[in-house]
């Protein structure tokens, strides 16, 4: 399972489970995570520090 995780300006990270790498974009307002569940999620810029993606085993 593949998981982004944003770190944002003040340090808090956010994690999310996403199908592939692309559903991770960038757009003019920001960034956008589309997750494996269905949801968008949207990051301004100013407000992001970092976008990974790890892989979470599943025991």
């Amino acid at each position: 399972m593949l998981v982004a995780e944003v770190t944002t300006t003040d340090l808090r990270k956010t994690r999310r489970k996403v199908e592939l790498t692309g559903d991770i974009s960038k757009t003019r307002e920001g960034h956008k995570i589309d997750t494996a569940g269905g949801e968008t999620i949207r990051f301004s810029e100013e407000n992001v520090e970092s976008i990974s993606i790890v892989e979470e085993s599943v025991l």
